[in-house]
């Protein structure tokens, strides 16, 4: 059986046990409310496929030991590609969300066509150093900076021109003869630290996401908010329209250069940064109105367990940050003694430049297998 044939209750199940990596039919039937039956049913049809195998039988309370389900990590690979103004990076990544390898494909100009081969290349080229039948490959999830303005169709900043308001979708499926996934790079970092960073602990939670641009991906109820154009959490319209600065790395690199500090790039600036870089302080003096200002808009709107504070933001800064946040419900009075539920704040746990091509490459996963 192929795996693209399985049935709509099998990829339901087969994402509650990529999920938990392993989990028992009897954890399966309570996390998914389907029937015993439709359980072993649907871990069977799974198991044929090759997506799964069944484990030893363990006992969970009073009723009969119910087999352990383990999710295949070599049944399937995806490549993701993250695409920003100065930077692209590529992971292959299996079926249990494993990063098995990385680069960066950046190239002068971000040619389209030149990258997405780069990024290809390495895919095919780590299965076959690893002797995986490139068959396994599921495609390609693609995340570039940037808001929707039509399905598939991205209007990213000048220096991405051969990446703007082209079909996406469609351009790079028919290049690359695979499937293709184009999600915009908030969305695709939140998905992949959601994934394998802190994400994971929370069910409803939002994902700040600061680069050289700024921006948000949504979770509700463990799913990805991306409204009627795909552009849920385009948030830097929110400094604009209230007259606050936007913080963002372009900013703080310029900030950085007038104090002193030469960054080679945002890329640089984050690889070296040190908190305690003249200029870091200023930069912060000037932002941190914004970000508490945008935090109490996202926790009054959204009211999610958590918001999280990533992208490429240096993460010691990024804590700075979120610890300095000055909630303005503080200086309110207290209505009959008690406040509204408070919002965890935190920061990314995934490196910078991992968490887009690692959401990008899940996509895949989701589009092909899950959904």
């Amino acid at each position: 059986m192929k795996a693209a044939t399985i049935s709509h209750r099998a990829r339901a199940v087969l994402f509650a046990v990529r999920r938990h990596g392993s989990v028992s039919r009897s954890a399966l039937i309570r996390e998914t409310g389907l029937s015993g039956t439709a359980i072993f049913r649907a871990t069977e049809e799974l198991e044929t496929a090759g997506l799964v195998r069944a484990g030893d039988a363990v006992a969970a309370g009073r009723g009969q030991p119910s087999a352990t389900i383990h999710i295949e990590p070599d049944a399937a690979f995806a490549i993701g590609l993250s695409v920003m103004t100065d930077r692209a990076d590529a992971v292959l990544i299996d079926l249990a969300g494993t990063v098995r390898a990385r680069r960066e494909v950046t190239l002068p100009g971000m040619p389209r066509v030149a990258i997405l081969d780069a990024a290809a290349h390495f895919g095919t080229e780590e299965l076959a150093r690893a002797g995986i039948d490139r068959r396994r490959l599921r495609g390609m999830g693609v995340a570039v900076a940037g808001y929707f303005v039509g399905p598939g169709t991205v209007n990213p900043a000048p220096e991405l021109e051969e990446w703007a308001l082209v079909d996406l979708d469609d351009a790079i499926a028919r290049h690359l003869a695979m499937p293709v996934v184009v999600e915009n790079i908030a969305n695709a970092a939140t998905l992949g630290e959601r994934l394998l960073g802190i994400g994971a602990r929370y069910t409803s939670f939002c994902y700040v996401n600061v680069a050289a641009g700024f921006g948000a991906g949504i979770v509700v109820d463990g799913t990805l908010m991306r409204g009627r154009h795909g552009n849920a959490g385009e948030i830097g319209g929110l400094f604009l329209s209230s007259g606050r600065v936007t913080p963002n790395l372009v900013t703080l690199q310029e900030c950085l250069a007038a104090h002193g500090v030469r960054c080679d790039g945002i890329s640089d600036m984050v690889a070296r940064f040190d908190p305690a870089w003249p200029g870091v302080d200023a930069w912060l003096a000037d932002h941190q109105p914004s970000f508490s200002y945008l935090f109490g808009a996202l926790r009054f709107t959204l009211d999610c367990e958590a918001l999280i504070l990533g992208g490429r933001l240096p993460r010691a800064l990024a804590r700075r940050i979120v610890d300095a946040i000055d909630w303005p419900e503080d200086n309110w009075p207290i209505r009959r003694e008690r406040r509204a539920p408070a919002t965890v704040t935190a920061v990314a746990s995934l490196e910078p430049e991992l968490s887009g091509p690692l959401g990008a490459a899940s996509l895949i996963f989701h589009r092909t297998l899950f959904d």
